[in-house]
């Protein structure tokens, strides 16, 4: 049996990019259809990941529906959030899609968003984010860097106690970028290795100084089940064990704080999701897809039966944290 039957499912991680231009050349996403095929061009590049609906909310929405997800939080697709180190060309880029956001998601009640924000200036960041709230956005996306500086560090305090003192959600999605590391260029290696180290970097950066701690109201989402963070929970706590350097910031062991963050459920296995949930607990998991992605997981509503979770378990992982995190309101589908 599905278990999304008679449940609230909410696709926490799916994409979408609500700005389209009339040329393949353009510096915005360009579509083009043929019947019921999409094709996407970026920056004069065909994206050939993007598998499913990412600019039409009615087709997005119609699509998840039928694999059993009743509303989605939209989050920009990662290639539209500013990449320019001008603060005010990023606060314009930032504006103008946080605007878009707002305008689709206020057509469909089944859908929810984000908001993008320019970090190369954490007050800008603030201010970018107090006028999208108040747009309607229930969250914010970042990538765990900026102008090379992973966003843990000391110069983005000001954001983190903004967003925790407004108890925002921060959706934490890596680059897709590789990091620049060449080895990586080859073989989908910044997708399938890239990205999952890039968000344990940042979260293991966020943990160990001493954010987390310090701001108990975090509420940090971290893309693809944490990437690879999970799998070296146990060194990390027992470096703690042996080194001065990790207790430097820290009163707890750095677990203590890794059960405080928040995971999709993109982990792309039972076992490696088994193993997250044992972690952290069913509070901590959130579902989501990836949507439109080729890296997506689109079977999970089964998959998540195996694993032998209690009703209430299942209903806080499929939907009922997500509605709490981003005060999303019942809606009728």
């Amino acid at each position: 049996m599905n278990p999304s039957v008679g449940r609230r499912v909410v696709d926490v991680h799916a994409h979408f990019a609500p700005l389209t231009s009339s040329s393949s050349t353009g510096p915005d996403p360009w579509i083009s259809r043929d019947g019921s095929a999409t094709a996407v061009w970026y920056h004069g590049s065909h994206v050939d990941s993007i598998v499913r609906e990412v600019v039409d909310p009615t087709i997005l929405i119609a699509g998840e529906e039928a694999i059993g997800i009743q509303e989605a939080v939209l989050s920009p697709w990662v290639a539209l959030l500013p990449q320019t180190e001008d603060p005010n060309l990023a606060e314009a880029a930032c504006q103008r899609l946080n605007a878009a956001m707002a305008e689709t998601v206020a057509r469909e009640p089944r859908l929810s968003a984000m908001a993008a924000v320019p970090m190369i200036e954490p007050a800008r960041a603030i201010r970018v984010l107090t006028e999208a709230r108040a747009a309607g956005l229930t969250g914010v996306e970042i990538v765990p860097t900026v102008a090379g500086e992973f966003v843990g560090g000391e110069r983005f305090e000001e954001f983190w106690a903004s967003v925790a003192e407004t108890r925002t959600p921060v959706f934490i999605h890596p680059s897709s970028k590789g990091m620049g590391i060449d080895a990586l260029q080859g073989g989908y290696l910044w997708n399938s290795v890239g990205n999952p180290v890039e968000t344990a970097i940042v979260g293991a950066q966020l943990v160990l100084s001493g954010l987390v701690e310090r701001y108990p109201d975090l509420r940090i989402i971290l893309a693809h089940a944490g990437g690879v963070l999970p799998s070296v929970f146990g060194r990390i706590d027992h470096s703690f064990s042996v080194r001065p350097e990790p207790k430097s910031r820290l009163s707890h062991e750095p677990s203590w704080s890794f059960r405080r963050l928040f995971y999709d459920t993109i982990a792309h296995g039972e076992r490696e999701l088994a193993a997250l949930l044992a972690a952290v607990g069913p509070s901590q998991l959130l579902f989501g897809t990836d949507h439109p992605f080729d890296m997506g997981d689109y079977d999970q509503l089964t998959g998540l039966e195996s694993l032998g979770l209690d009703p209430v378990a299942l209903e806080a992982i499929l939907g009922g944290t997500a509605a709490r995190l981003f005060g999303l309101a019942a809606v009728q589908a």
